[in-house]
């Protein structure tokens, strides 16, 4: 199966103590599907994935894979960690859970300099869910892993062959058309940086996972609908929308802002796990009146 579409990456939702809060997820997956997305993206950066323990993680892929059951939305489970004995437990139990896919980022502490270095890490969490097709998540950004797409791709046509594809969070776009081409029939690159959404549509992606899909995934739509319509001045103008939303988040702290701000749609998904700092109550109000002043809250 291909996945497709908007793929938000969801927020571990939690309450007020801190602690996981699974009753939220059933009100976070019908907002997926109330507003056309392909699938959820569980326990990534946007889930603060490496702010969790083993086993809420586990609780997580669990409730998800139970909850989204039978509804067309496809399970993508982030099981990357720093300890490769915890990357293949939660690999074995995304599988067990019913995902479509699993996802590893690079190890952030220990890094891997090279493809060589690499490849068998992947290869070693990919054992543990051999039934389950493997998507490496590159985010250099966050992990300071910056190996070459294009060679783990060309690669892992003999040397991995449970490689699906890419979660590519990466503004390298030249890097991103030759990965469009390296086997189109194998591989499927899911792009990760919503402000770039655009681009990446034009040059042939068609599945992208991102943070802002959670509250605006039907901008995102209209996006993908301008590119396909060659409409330049409309991308334009949705583009530049999705641009100014991302800086209102970034302006108290995206990871806070993005979770908090799914209050305002009636998903309440907790606050943030230190180090991050939760908005005050006057960011959150500021949050809202430049949301509602850019008219992104009619992309709800």
């Amino acid at each position: 199966m291909e996945i497709s579409g908007l793929i938000p990456a969801v927020h571990s939702p939690m309450d007020p103590n801190g602690e996981l809060n699974l009753d939220a997820v059933e009100k976070q997956a019908q907002r997926c599907i109330d507003t056309g997305c392909g699938g959820v993206y569980v326990a990534g950066t946007t889930g603060e994935c490496h702010s969790l323990s083993a086993d809420e993680r586990l609780a997580l892929f669990q409730r998800w894979g139970d909850v989204i059951k039978g509804t067309g939305l496809s399970l993508i489970c982030h099981v990357g960690d720093n300890s490769l004995p915890v990357a293949q437990s939660l690999a074995a139990a995304s599988q067990a859970a019913g995902a479509d896919a699993i996802a590893s980022m690079a190890p952030c502490f220990f890094r891997p300099g090279s493809v060589d270095e690499l490849l068998p890490y992947l290869k070693e969490i990919s054992s543990a869910a051999n039934e389950t097709p493997f998507y490496f998540y590159d985010i250099p950004v966050m992990t300071h892993v910056e190996v070459s797409m294009i060679e783990l791709l060309q690669r892992a046509k003999t040397e991995f062959p449970n490689l699906a594809g890419l979660k590519f969070t990466n503004g390298n776009l030249m890097d991103l058309q030759t990965l469009m081409r390296v086997d189109p029939d194998r591989y499927n690159i899911l792009f990760g940086f919503d402000e770039m959404l655009s681009a990446a549509w034009l040059y042939g992606v068609r599945g992208a996972v991102g943070s802002t899909y959670n509250h605006f995934a039907k901008l995102y739509t209209a996006i993908g609908a301008a590119v396909e319509a060659g409409d330049g001045a409309r991308v334009q103008e949705l583009q530049n929308l999705s641009v100014n939303i991302i800086r209102a988040f970034q302006k108290p702290g995206f990871a806070a802002a993005s979770k908090e701000a799914m209050s305002f749609f009636g998903v309440e998904c907790g606050t943030v796990r230190v180090p991050l700092k939760p908005l005050t109550d006057q960011q959150r109000t500021e949050l809202r009146e430049d949301l509602e002043a850019l008219g992104a809250l009619d992309w709800a």
